[in-house]
C-alpha cells in the first residue's frame, strides 16, 4: 500500500471523525472533567504549548516577534536591514527563553494580506475535502491552486440539506515564500502560516497555510512527558486492577474449592447419615413387626391351655395374627366359647360347617380366631419376670 491511498485513507477517518458527535462530546467531557480539577494543579499537567508568533509588517520589512498565547507580549522586532547573522544569535536566544521546551513557531500574517472567502459544498465531498477544494478553488476564487497556499476551517455541517460551510483563506504563494526564504536566511522555520487578527492584542485564528508535505512535526516536550506521565499512571492502574482482578479470581478459585470439597464431606456426612437413618429403619422395622407379631409359642401355650383333653387340633396355622385350627372335638360349639374367653384369642368362629367324622363320631370343625397382638407381646415381655 502507497504512501498516497495511506494518506487518503487518514484523511478519511479523520473527516468521518470531525463530521460526527464525537469531538463536541469528548470536548464537552474534557470541560467538565477539566473543572474538577484544581487550577494551579491543571496549570502545572497540562500548560498550554509555546508559542512564538512572526507578525511581518508589509510596509517597512520589519519582522515582529511575540510571546504567543492567551496573552500575548511583544518581545523583539527584527529589522529589515538587520544582519541576518546578528537575528540569528538574537534568534536563537529568545527560543531558548522558553523554559518549557522549544516553542512552535507561527507565520502570522495579517488580515489584509490573507484573502478571506466563504465557501459552500456538498456534504458527501468532506472524505476528501482538501482534494476537492483544490479541484474546484479556480471555479470558488480567481486563483489557481497552484498560486496560493489555502486552509480552511468548518463552520456548519448541515445534515438536513446536505451542505458544509466553510470559511476559505489564501495567501498568494510568492508573498509566502518571499517570508519563508527570509527567515530561513535567519534560521527559523516556521511550523505554521496562520491569520492574524488586528487589534490592541494580536488574536491567532488558528489556520495553518502551509501544505501538509511542508509542516515540520512539532513535537511539544513537556506535554509529551505530561501525557507519558499520565498514560504511565492509567497503565500502572490498569497493571493494579488487573492483579487485584487475578488475585480476586484466585481467591475466588480457592474458596470455590474449599465449598467444594466441605460440600463433598458433607454429601458423604449426610449419606452416612442416610445409612444410619436406614439401618435404624430396619431395625426398628423389625422391632416393631416382632412387637406386632404374635408369639407363635405363646398362642400355642396358650391354645393348649383353653382347649379341654377332648379336643383334639389336627391342624394349627398362625398367620399374621389369625388363628386357624382343624381338628375334632365332642361338641364342638365348646369351642367358641373357650377361644373368646381366652385373654389372648378372640372373635372365634367357625369356617364353613361342622361335620361328623364317621370313623371317630365325634364333630370335624374348622374354625379361626384374631390374635389379640398386644396381650401377646405384653405377656412375652412378663416372661423373664415370672
Amino acid at each position: 500500500m502507497n504512501q498516497s491511498v495511506i494518506n487518503d485513507y487518514w484523511a478519511e477517518l479523520v473527516a468521518r471523525y470531525r463530521s460526527s458527535p464525537l469531538p463536541g462530546f469528548l470536548r464537552w467531557w474534557g470541560g467538565e472533567l477539566a473543572g474538577l480539577v484544581p487550577e494551579s494543579f491543571r496549570d502545572r499537567m497540562v500548560q498550554p504549548r509555546p508559542e512564538l508568533w512572526l507578525i511581518p509588517d508589509s510596509d517597512n520589512g520589519s519582522l515582529t516577534i511575540w510571546s504567543g498565547g492567551e496573552e500575548p507580549e511583544q518581545i523583539d522586532v527584527f529589522g529589515a536591514a538587520e544582519d541576518a547573522e546578528l537575528l540569528r544569535d538574537r534568534w536563537a536566544g529568545l527560543v531558548q527563553n522558553f523554559e518549557d521546551g522549544n516553542p512552535e513557531i507561527r507565520l502570522c500574517l495579517p488580515e489584509g494580506e490573507v484573502l478571506q472567502c466563504p465557501v459552500e459544498l456538498p456534504l458527501a465531498v468532506e472524505s476528501g475535502l482538501d482534494q476537492a477544494l483544490r479541484y474546484q478553488l479556480d471555479q470558488l476564487t480567481p486563483f489557481q491552486a497552484d498560486q496560493v497556499y489555502f486552509d480552511h476551517d468548518v463552520v456548519a455541517r448541515d445534515t438536513a440539506h446536505g451542505r458544509l460551510k466553510l470559511e476559505l483563506r489564501l495567501v498568494p504563494v510568492t508573498r509566502v515564500d518571499n517570508l519563508r526564504e527570509r527567515l530561513a536566511a535567519i534560521g527559523i522555520r516556521p511550523h505554521a502560516i496562520d491569520v492574524i487578527r488586528d487589534g490592541d492584542l494580536p488574536v491567532s485564528q488558528g489556520f495553518n497555510l502551509l501544505p501538509e508535505a511542508e509542516r515540520p512535526n512539532y513535537i511539544y516536550a513537556r506535554a509529551r512527558m505530561n501525557w507519558l506521565l499520565a498514560g504511565a499512571a492509567v497503565l500502572l492502574l490498569a497493571l493494579v486492577m488487573a492483579q487485584s482482578l487475578y488475585l480476586r479470581g484466585q481467591t475466588v478459585d480457592k474458596l470455590q474449592a474449599e465449598v467444594n470439597n466441605l460440600r463433598t464431606e458433607s454429601e458423604a456426612v449426610m449419606g452416612l447419615q442416610q445409612q444410619l437413618e436406614d439401618s435404624l429403619a430396619a431395625a426398628n422395622f423389625l422391632a416393631e413387626r416382632r412387637r406386632r407379631q404374635p408369639v407363635t409359642i405363646q398362642v400355642l401355650d396358650e391354645v393348649t391351655r383353653a382347649l379341654p383333653d377332648d379336643i383334639w387340633l389336627q391342624q394349627l396355622q398362625v398367620r399374621g395374627n389369625e388363628l386357624m385350627m382343624q381338628g375334632l372335638a365332642d361338641g364342638s360349639q365348646r369351642l367358641i366359647e373357650l377361644i373368646n374367653d381366652s385373654e389372648l384369642l378372640t372373635d372365634a368362629e367357625f369356617r364353613g360347617s361342622v361335620n361328623v367324622d364317621p370313623n371317630s363320631g365325634r364333630e370335624r370343625f374348622n374354625a379361626q380366631a384374631l390374635i389379640r397382638t398386644g396381650r401377646a407381646v405384653n405377656a412375652t415381655d412378663a416372661e423373664p419376670g415370672e
